[in-house]
């Protein structure tokens, strides 16, 4: 059995999309300041890819002639940064969270160190 039409376009445009969306695209490049600070970019990547086509019957050749096309799209959206610097690592998310106990682990590790502070002193 012969291969479909449908195929060309598919080898044509899966290689170009493989090359779209790796693991420099989800965590960036490092971003150096100049007190030593780094700092991490990191993204949700959103990969959407459709094809379709239709054949037509022909008189003139015993293959159908194909119409179709193949689109795609890719979304990038920051969701946090990672910062390592002389305080140590931490996570500074963009996105806000969607219920309160989300937001009491977001700031678990600030609580807890302003309670050490107030028992240390």
């Amino acid at each position: 059995m012969s291969e479909h039409p449908i195929h060309h376009f598919l080898d044509i445009a899966l290689p170009h999309l493989n090359g779209i969306v790796d693991a420099e695209t989800v965590i960036g490049k490092p971003i150096h300041t100049p007190n030593g600070t780094v700092v991490i970019p990191i993204c949700r990547t959103n990969l959407r890819f459709v094809s379709g086509g239709t054949e037509y019957s022909s008189t003139v050749s015993p293959m159908l002639p194909l119409d179709g096309g193949i689109g795609g799209s890719v979304s990038l959206i920051p969701v946090a940064l990672l910062i390592i610097g002389p305080a140590g690592v931490q996570t500074l998310s963009l996105e806000s969270p969607k219920d309160i106990y989300s937001r009491i682990l977001d700031l678990s590790p600030q609580l807890l160190d302003k309670l050490k502070d107030l028992f240390v002193r």
